[in-house]
């Protein structure tokens, strides 16, 4: 009994959680911000394709 007591408040906490995301969509929790955070897309070199991983130019036209 107890058991079935728990349960249904754990699945009506997580059901009023959603309605209440979906009558307020403004409300975002800090894990939707990261999720939603853009991230800066990695520069290929123009010449051998690589990706620049934080460095300004490739090391291709060294070589």
């Amino acid at each position: 009994m107890l058991f079935k007591v728990v349960v249904g408040f754990l699945l009506f906490m997580i059901v009023m959680g959603a309605v209440q995301k979906w009558l307020n969509p403004k409300h975002r929790t800090p894990l939707d911000r990261m999720r939603s955070a853009k991230l800066p897309k990695p520069r290929k070199c123009k010449t051998c394709g690589r990706f620049l991983l934080g460095q300004d130019d490739c090391t291709c036209k060294d070589r």
